[in-house]
């Protein structure tokens, strides 16, 4: 009789039950977030916070492959080729960074009202963008941004308010030559506009954007005040405006504008609206070159990156964020360089 093969100590069977379970449950979500489009807040909140859960699955690849875990290695296979998708490209950016003097630094920050004051001051002081694209901006701010910062950005430009009494602008130190509402959005949409620059000589189009707020878990109270109203209707809304300013953006670059799309897109890498721009031409900056995951929204390091720059006949050079200084979000900080 042949002998019996020692049983595996018990806290070895529970890591591989445990690393298991984790897979079966990651490569779950994963086909949550790639079906649902945003439609109910379990895909959404998944989408927003893709990075931490995919995370692990690339320290378990090697782990379930030396411990000759197959079924662990194949449940964590989908989750660490997401994760790989979302977080290799920021190595290899370290690896090889970009080896070009800007021509631009373009800034975005979702200031929250009157709580982002202190932010935006130190990303003026620190940074010294050449172009500012603000959203969630008071309109009893406005007197004061400009008795303040007119003389570093003489040419501003504020779109009209939101239901929600909020507004956007676009800041710049070269001339606005023109200023173009942005029409065809869905409704529950904010106001946007095309704001065209003169940057010696060259079109530079750009859109300060901020798409629907989600209205999760509401309350019938809250979702009535709500532009957007429901998750669902919030998220078909996201995707509306996502598909308009992309056809703008194309318009843009037909008549030979480079473009910068930028602002707080609610939305992560996985989520809808993002892959929606990017999919007509839109550049992530940050993604092009950035060397740490930059996740924006919440205190730093903060659950998800929602705050973009998004450019189209401009080559991305550099991102890196700011400090938020009371605003939920990080301002995120472009040096672009024109095409050689």
């Amino acid at each position: 009789m042949p002998p019996t093969p020692p049983r595996r100590p018990a806290w070895r069977r529970a890591l591989h039950a445990l690393v298991l379970g984790y897979g079966v449950c990651a490569t779950l979500a994963l086909a949550v977030v790639l079906a649902s489009t945003d439609a109910h807040a379990v895909g959404y909140v998944l989408g927003l916070f893709a990075v931490w859960w995919l995370a692990p699955a690339l320290v378990l690849v090697p782990l379930t492959t030396a411990a000759r875990w197959w079924w662990s290695a194949a449940a964590v296979a989908a989750p660490a080729v997401a994760a790989g998708a979302l977080l290799v490209p920021y190595a290899v950016h370290r690896v090889d960074p970009v080896d070009r003097t800007p021509d631009l630094r373009v800034a975005t920050f979702n200031t929250t009202s009157y709580r982002g004051a202190d932010g935006l001051a130190r990303l003026v002081r620190d940074a010294a963008p050449d172009v500012l694209a603000l959203q969630e901006v008071a309109p009893a701010q406005r007197a004061g941004y400009e008795a303040r910062y007119g003389s570093l950005y003489p040419y501003r430009s504020w779109s009209a308010p939101s239901s929600q009494g909020d507004g956007d602008a676009v800041w710049s130190r070269f001339p606005i030559t023109s200023v173009v509402p942005v029409t065809g959005l869905p409704t529950g949409a904010r106001p946007a506009d095309v704001v065209t620059l003169d940057v010696a000589g060259r079109p530079l189009a750009v859109v300060s954007v901020h798409l629907a707020s989600p209205c999760l878990f509401c309350t019938d109270r809250a979702v009535a005040r709500s532009p957007a109203g429901t998750t669902g209707n919030a998220a078909r809304v996201r995707v509306g405006e996502a598909r308009r300013f992309a056809d703008v953006a194309t318009q843009l670059r037909s008549r030979g504008d480079a473009v910068v799309v930028a602002g707080d897109l609610n939305s992560a890498e996985l989520n809808e609206p993002l892959r929606e721009l990017r999919s007509h031409g839109l550049v992530d900056a940050h993604r092009a070159v950035g060397t740490q995951p930059g996740l924006t929204r919440g205190a730093s390091p903060g659950f998800a990156r929602v705050d973009v720059v998004l450019v189209a006949g401009l080559d991305p050079v550099d991102t890196f964020e700011g400090a938020p200084g009371g605003s939920t979000h990080s301002p995120v900080v472009a040096d672009l360089a024109w095409p050689r």
